[in-house]
């Protein structure tokens, strides 16, 4: 059996992670699933977003399944910062999955098949900050410790696939650019993967004329970020983007939908199918292969039969709800 902490946390992340933990379910018996308050939830319960306790239990488990952070006086770097900080999952990887040219927000794309693999601990976003009356400062760093590891996620990845790595950066104007490209051919040189260096601005336009181009994208904290947002767009939707955090030394997993809080949804408006793709990559970390290849032939039929959730293209005949979507999915499965 594996134990699973499951943080469903703010905004629509309870409404997301209850259709994965039911897919999951219908799927495999081998998961305990331990429920632990965050964000909001646990700030009314115990004063602060995530317990020491709480934080204790998800180390110990097998896995986190984590939905949404972000609400009112709950801040997503109380609780999912703290996290990825404190478990120190430096290796964060977001497929961006081709489902249908339907689908799909850009012209005449056919197919593409990318993982970005994003530096998830360290950067401008755990940086020294601070903010004065007229000025502000944020220090991007990176030690060559830090890329290393992250670089080495990204090649043992590229040999599982096509062997083929882009490292995106800034190495025109950064100096932790250029620590990272020279760094980055360094590990590159113990793999049998081809490696290709771009910049974060031509990787951007990129992305969107040739997706087909790119196999594994290997990138920086921030740019990972905004990168990953913006290949959404190939996808259909940001609900539609899973993603999987690991340190692997100390073997911790987080998995959770890209997505936020969308504190602007109303129930049932949300797209599952981010968290449910989660799900999947953490039934793949298992070893559960089998079930996380039936939970996204699952997901691909139902999309290709037209449903869809109100962020995706589709007749409205078709448009369902967030629950909806979820027991679609469970009826393919069973």
């Amino acid at each position: 059996m594996f134990t699973v902490a499951v943080l469903p946390g703010d905004g629509i992340g309870p409404e997301v992670i209850d259709v994965a933990v039911h897919v999951l379910e219908t799927v495999t018996a081998r998961i305990d699933y331990i429920r632990i308050p965050v964000g909001l939830e646990s700030i009314r319960k115990y004063g602060r977003a995530l317990t020491e306790e709480n934080l204790e239990i998800c180390k110990s488990a097998d896995a986190i399944l984590f939905g949404a952070a972000g609400e009112k006086e709950s801040h997503p770097k109380d609780s999912l910062g703290v996290l990825r900080k404190k478990l120190d999952l430096y290796a964060n990887l977001r497929p961006i999955h081709f489902f249908s040219e339907e689908l799909c927000r850009i012209k005449e794309v056919k197919t593409f098949d990318i993982l970005l693999v994003r530096e998830l601990s360290s950067g401008i976003y755990f940086a020294s900050r601070e903010k004065l009356k007229d000025s502000a400062s944020d220090l991007m760093s990176y030690t060559k410790k830090e890329i290393e590891r992250v670089a080495h996620a990204a090649f043992r990845e590229a040999e599982k696939r096509k062997k083929r790595v882009t490292s995106v950066d800034k190495e025109n104007v950064l100096a932790c650019s250029q620590l990272w490209r020279e760094t980055v051919a360094e590990v590159a040189a113990s793999y049998s993967v081809e490696l290709s260096h771009m910049l974060v601005d031509a990787c951007a336009m990129k992305l969107l004329q040739s997706p087909h181009e790119f196999d594994v994208v290997l990138t920086a904290n921030l740019f990972g970020d905004i990168l990953s947002d913006e290949a959404s767009l190939l996808t259909g939707s940001l609900g539609l983007l899973p993603s999987a955090s690991y340190n692997y030394e100390k073997g911790h997993a987080l998995f959770e939908p890209v997505h936020g809080s969308a504190l602007d949804l109303k129930k049932g408006q949300a797209n599952p199918l981010g968290a449910v793709l989660s799900g999947a990559m953490m039934l793949e970390y298992f070893g559960l292969v089998q079930e996380k290849d039936k939970i996204y032939k699952a997901v691909s039929s139902v999309l290709t039969k037209g449903y869809h959730t109100a962020d995706l293209r589709g007749v409205p005949e078709k448009q369902v709800t967030t629950q909806k979507m979820g027991n679609l999915i469970i009826r393919e499965l069973q």
